[in-house]
C-alpha cells in the first residue's frame, strides 16, 4: 500500500510540476476575459454619420465636376482638396460603423435627392459663372455640415465619433474659408446660390 501511495504522490508531483512549467503565472491569475465589443452607436450618432457621409458623397461629386469644368487653378485646388478630404472622412466613418455594427455598418450615406439638380445647374454654366456657383454651393453646404460636426464633436457619447468630428472641423472650415475667398475674388461679396 505504501508503494502505491508513493507512486500516486510521485505522479501528482509530476503533474503539478508540468502545470507550473506550462502555465507560468497561472496560480492566482484571474480567468482571461473575452475582449469587450465596442458599444453600438445610438440613433442620433447613426443619423449624424448618415448625414456626414451623404454630404461627403455630394461634395465629392460636385468637386469632381468642378475639377473637370473649371479653368481657375484656385478653384480646381479647392475641388481636389474637397475630393481627397471628404473621401478620407468617409473612410473614417465607414471604419467606425464597421467596428460598432460589424459588416452591416451604417457608414455610407446616400447623396441628397437634389444632387442631380445641383449638377445640372452647374453643367449649364461656364467660366466665372460656374466658378461662382460652385463656390457658393460649397459655402452653403459647408456651413450646414460644419454645424452638424460641431454638435457631434460636443455631444456624442462615443469617443471615436467625437474625435472624428473634432478633427474634421478644421478641414471643413478650411474648405469654407477657401470657397468664401473664391467668391470674393470673383464677385466682391458672397451671394446665395440656388441649388439646395
Amino acid at each position: 500500500m505504501t508503494a502505491l501511495r508513493d507512486a500516486v504522490f510521485a505522479s501528482m508531483r509530476v503533474v503539478v510540476l508540468m502545470w507550473l512549467i506550462v502555465a507560468p503565472g497561472a496560480v492566482g491569475a484571474a480567468p482571461a476575459k473575452a475582449p469587450a465589443r465596442p458599444p453600438k452607436l445610438d440613433a442620433r450618432e447613426q443619423a449624424f454619420i448618415a448625414q456626414a457621409t451623404a454630404d461627403d458623397a455630394m461634395q465629392i461629386a460636385l468637386a469632381q465636376l468642378a475639377m473637370s469644368k473649371s479653368a481657375n487653378p484656385k478653384l480646381r485646388a479647392l475641388a481636389s482638396s474637397i475630393v481627397s478630404d471628404h473621401a478620407a472622412l468617409n473612410l473614417q466613418f465607414a471604419r467606425l460603423a464597421a467596428a460598432t455594427h460589424g459588416s452591416k455598418g451604417h457608414g455610407h450615406g446616400v447623396p441628397p435627392a437634389n444632387i442631380s439638380a445641383m449638377k445640372s445647374h452647374l453643367q449649364a454654366l461656364q467660366g466665372d459663372a460656374f466658378d461662382q456657383a460652385f463656390a457658393g454651393m460649397m459655402v452653403n453646404e459647408h456651413r450646414k455640415i460644419i454645424a452638424a460636426y460641431e454638435v457631434a464633436a460636443k455631444t456624442s457619447a462615443d469617443d471615436r465619433l467625437r474625435t472624428i468630428a473634432a478633427r474634421g472641423l478644421p478641414v471643413l472650415q478650411g474648405h469654407l474659408d477657401e470657397a468664401r475667398a473664391l467668391m470674393k475674388d470673383g464677385s466682391g461679396a458672397e451671394k446665395q446660390v440656388v441649388g439646395r
